[in-house]
This record gives structure tokens, sequence and C-alpha cells, in this order.
């Protein structure tokens, strides 16, 4: 079982650029409440070594990243009044039903499809929000 990303490897300043990533993901995060996992993929995959061969093996990285980033970030908003929680478990339980099936079926699909569908999820959220 792989633990981590490996930070010392061919690619020189490889812990220097996931470091910044990381830190333009939180920043990213706390101050538009989102795309920090967008960044923390970019980051991951333009440091990718053996460790992380596919891209699955990315996004589930990724996903482990975003989890403290994200509860940081609610806290915040949660202390400077930002928070709402009406209809939250009416989206929650459904997103975390969805997590775990998305969970499941991320071994068994192949990474250029995954590839392909997180290209298309960047590109239209980035097109809604524009034309809204």
């Amino acid at each position: 079982m792989r633990t981590g990303i490996r930070l010392i490897g061919k690619k020189r300043g490889r812990g220097l650029y996931l470091a910044l990533g990381g830190l333009l993901a939180g920043f990213a995060n706390g101050l538009l409440g989102a795309g920090g996992g967008i960044l923390v993929v970019f980051a991951l995959a333009a440091a990718r070594s053996e460790d992380l061969p596919e891209a699955r093996d990315l996004y589930a990285n990724a996903l482990c990243v975003m989890l403290p980033i994200s509860a940081v970030s609610c806290v915040r908003y949660a202390l400077s009044g930002h928070l709402r929680t009406e209809g939250f478990g009416v989206f929650a339980l459904p997103a975390i039903a969805g997590g775990l099936l998305g969970g499941l079926l991320l071994g068994k699909l192949k990474a250029k499809p995954l590839k392909k569908l997180f290209g298309a999820l960047v590109i239209y959220s980035g097109i809604m929000l524009m034309i809204r």
C-alpha cells in the first residue's frame, strides 16, 4: 500500500513545487470556498513520480489533501458567520453516498476516461461560473 508521495526523486524541486501548489490550493479554497482541489490535482500531476503511476492514484491523493483544507475553510467560514446550514442534510447525505460510489468505481475504471471526465468537469464548471 502506498502512503503519500515521495518528494525525493528525479525531479529537482518537487517538494518545493508541491508546497507551493498546496499553498495556492489552500488560498483558493479559503478565498473562493472551492477550487483548491483542481490546483491540487494539477500540482500532483506536474510533480508526479513513479509513486503515482495512474491518474486514479493522483485523484485519490488529491482528495486526501483536500479533506483538511476543506475542514479548515469550513471552520473559518463558520467562525466568520458565512456558513448556512439550511438544506445541508438534503445535499450532504446524497453527496456522501455519491462519494462512496465514486470511490468504489475509482479502482475499476481506466485512467484515461477519468482524465477526460475531470477535464470536462473543470471546463463545464468554469463556463457555468462565467455565465452566471
